[in-house]
């Protein structure tokens, strides 16, 4: 998977493909009704990966965003959707290891809670999902919800009071705990970005059932609704709203680290079986395998030079984050670059494998055909995505800021 990888890597590589191997059995299936693997989650637990980013120090395997590139593709490499849907648990996990080391030093949001959350979830496996996504906010503006949001928090004694919609709410079936935001009119500094998170189980939390879509359908990122529930003070983090700061900056790398690396693992598994689809494979009236058409060989040739190409770029980005000085650094020309052309890389892929594998891949009873669907998650999958990550992107190649006007709209 990575050219010579460290003896972690290695490790943590050997724990994803023993899952990856075991949740591929049940992939389809999964796919066919729409059912969250619950069953996988727990195999996850039971073996740390779901620890992995825990600091060391509090009994995690203190993972670096190349580590979890490198385990997540593997993983992926059987199972995309469950992939996507551990890998929101992992960036919540990030945000709060991330917070706990600043912490360590005197450095960024004094939060009580990080340090009992990081240990169980070594100790309990805690699960964790992040439904940021605001369906009503532009998600370049509101950065996927982390940096703006229109949900609304207002202030009450301890605490705060949550109301909205969250959508695209990534491991909420299977989360104990839940990671989002709400906007705070604060009336001394202006508009705030309440970061919170609360059990799954607080008194008005809705999850809904409604995830129904073409892709990474097990993944069940279903609509969260907030109806009045209690944030305390201990368990929120004040922002200014629409301000680039080091939760954003901490939010970019490791989201870009994990993300595109399971679009990479699909990518990879879909080049692998389109190649041994044809090479195992005669047509009349020709005497040789279908491996002999330059056709085919063509493809193939253009599918290695985009996986080579999207797994160098991602591990050459991510590399320079393994220090957590280096993720609390804007980095955004760097990173959306590769989320740009890693995604995009990958959904040409897929589609150059399905075309040699053909007519065949069309059907149910052949995995391509949920491979193609699940690829197309990728060119719309946020912070990063399309036009408006591009015009970020360029925003900041000309050094201009995050949050700037005019815009083109």
């Amino acid at each position: 998977m990575a050219t010579n990888p460290t003896e972690r890597q290695q490790r943590l590589i050997a724990m994803a493909a023993a899952h990856a191997d075991d949740f591929k059995l049940r992939v389809a299936e999964h796919d066919a009704d729409s059912s969250f693997p619950h069953e996988n989650v727990a195999a996850m637990k039971a073996s740390g990966y779901t620890a992995l980013i825990v600091p060391e120090e509090l009994g995690g395997g203190g993972a670096t965003p190349l580590d979890i590139a490198m385990a997540q593709e593997r993983l992926a490499y059987g199972d995309l959707p469950m992939a996507i849907a551990v890998n929101m648990h992992h960036i919540v996990v990030s945000i709060l290891a991330d917070l706990w080391r600043l912490n360590q030093k005197g450095e960024g949001p004094q939060v009580d809670a990080l340090e009992p959350m990081l240990k169980a979830t070594v100790t309990d496996g805690l699960i964790f999902g992040g439904p940021v996504s605001d369906p009503k906010m532009n998600s370049s503006v509101g950065f996927a919800g982390i940096n703006d949001t229109t949900r609304q928090a207002t202030k009450v004694d301890g605490g705060y009071r949550l109301n909205g919609k969250s959508g695209f709410g990534t491991m909420s079936a299977g989360a104990d705990y839940l990671l989002t935001t709400a906007r705070y009119e604060d009336p001394d500094n202006g508009p705030q970005c309440l970061l919170c998170f609360f059990p799954t189980t607080a008194e008005g939390v809705e999850i809904q059932t409604n995830w129904d879509t073409m892709s990474i359908r097990s993944s069940q990122s279903n609509d969260v609704v907030w109806n009045n529930v209690f944030v305390s003070d201990d368990a929120a983090v004040l922002r200014p709203a629409q301000s680039w700061d080091a939760i954003a900056d901490i939010t970019a790398s490791w989201w870009v680290a994990s993300g595109p690396a399971c679009y990479i693992g699909l990518a990879q598994a879909a080049r692998d079986y389109a190649m041994n689809w044809v090479a195992g494979r005669k047509q009349e009236p020709f005497d040789q395998p279908m491996t002999h058409y330059p056709s085919n060989q063509l493809l193939a040739a253009e599918m290695e030079i985009g996986l080579r190409s999207a797994r160098a770029m991602l591990h050459q980005s991510v590399a320079a984050h393994e220090d957590v000085k280096v993720r609390t650094q804007e980095d955004l020309v760097n990173l959306i670059s590769c989320f740009q052309f890693v995604m995009e890389a990958c959904v040409q892929v897929v589609d150059k494998a399905m075309r040699m594998v053909g007519g065949a891949a069309l059907f149910k009873k052949n995995p391509m055909e949920q491979m193609y669907r699940d690829v197309r998650a990728a060119v719309i999958h946020q912070p990063f995505a399309g036009m408006e990550g591009k015009a970020l992107l360029g925003r900041r190649t000309f050094g201009l800021p995050v949050y700037t006007s005019p815009r083109f709209v």
